[in-house]
């Protein structure tokens, strides 16, 4: 490791990007437990100072992917692809794609425990508290996914890797390169994604990375705090890759009839209890705000990806998804499942 660390961290006049080999190998020697901690610590330290290059970040996930458990190919699912730092914000994420699943448009979520340097409510965390067992194998997790369309992959459990150099992270508390690969390793090889992200700047990177790593239609999003959830409270740009090119548009919430104070920061019990509230279909004033973030991104990505004509037809149909209790129908069978 050393000759890589020594490259991308000499300093501001001679470090240098890696090659894709050179990237190749490095990884490889973190994947493999050759590189001691102090020197994974300082790699990514110095690639973050650096700034990473989409040739390294592309050779982190092909190798990481070599490192990962087999899945079943489920190509035409959505790779939801948020914060793995976690939410202090209403996970409008999980009702989405539970309403998603209902009409059978396969969606997978990933994570694990949080991470630094937010230390947010993990995904994995609120499915737990909904109920849903994560330690299953990955032939029941197939199973599962082929007949109620949805997943979370705990990625660390998929990707021994990532629980290697977890206690890394943990002590540097900062975002590097890893927390890019994380969210695009994609073991079943989805052909689409949404994934969110914290600034524009890395809109670009993963522009030219998503369609290398094999996603065909993806829409990049500076959601609420990164995650791939838009908010209604004010216009969002957008970023759609495919492999013909890109482009960027502006969603503006106000267009189609919805509008919003803030979301406020709440504790994981209060995530739980207020997607519990959502899950029963509740009218109340009291989650308006809640229940429209649902229904706003719910009819965006059946528009996005093609299972309706028109943002309006998604947002009717996102509302009578709610109305009649769907997302809890899902999570129901899913509960069941896990635990058979």
């Amino acid at each position: 490791m050393k000759q890589w660390i020594k490259a991308a961290g000499t300093g501001k006049m001679g470090s240098r990007d890696l090659t894709y080999d050179e990237a190749v190998a490095a990884a490889h020697s973190i994947s493999r437990g050759e590189a001691t901690d102090a020197q994974v610590a300082a790699f990514l330290i110095a690639e973050r100072m650096k700034g990473e290059s989409d040739e390294e970040i592309m050779a982190f996930i092909d190798v990481f992917r070599k490192y990962s458990l087999p899945f079943a190919s489920f190509s035409d699912s959505l790779n939801c692809a948020g914060p793995y730092d976690g939410r202090n914000y209403f996970p409008i994420t999980i009702p989405v794609s539970l309403f998603l699943a209902s009409v059978g448009f396969s969606q997978v979520l990933h994570g694990a425990e949080s991470l630094p340097p937010k230390l947010g409510t993990s995904l994995k965390e609120l499915f737990e508290g909904l109920g849903v067992c994560m330690d299953i194998s990955t032939a029941e997790w197939e199973r599962n996914f082929s007949e109620i369309h949805i997943g979370f992959i705990w990625s660390e459990q998929m990707c021994p890797p990532l629980q290697k150099i977890r206690h890394v992270r943990e002590q540097i508390s900062l975002r590097t390169l890893v927390n890019t690969v994380e969210k695009v390793i994609n073991p079943i090889r989805s052909m689409n994604l949404v994934i969110g992200v914290n600034h524009k700047t890395a809109m670009q990177h993963l522009v030219q990375i998503l369609p290398k790593a094999g996603f065909q239609t993806s829409y990049i999003v500076q959601g609420i705090e990164g995650s791939e959830d838009l908010p209604i409270y004010k216009s969002s740009v957008i970023r759609k890759v495919t492999a013909w090119g890109d482009e960027s548009s502006i969603i503006d919430p106000e267009m189609f009839g919805f509008q919003s104070r803030p979301l406020e920061k709440i504790d994981k019990l209060e995530q739980l209890r207020i997607l519990q509230r959502v899950m029963d279909g509740d009218d109340s004033p009291d989650i308006k705000a809640e229940r429209d973030h649902v229904i706003f991104n719910t009819g965006l990505r059946l528009f996005w990806f093609d299972r309706v004509s028109s943002f309006e037809e998604g947002f009717h149909l996102a509302a009578q998804l709610y109305k009649r209790k769907e997302a809890g129908r899902v999570l129901n069978r899913w509960n069941t499942m896990s635990q058979m």
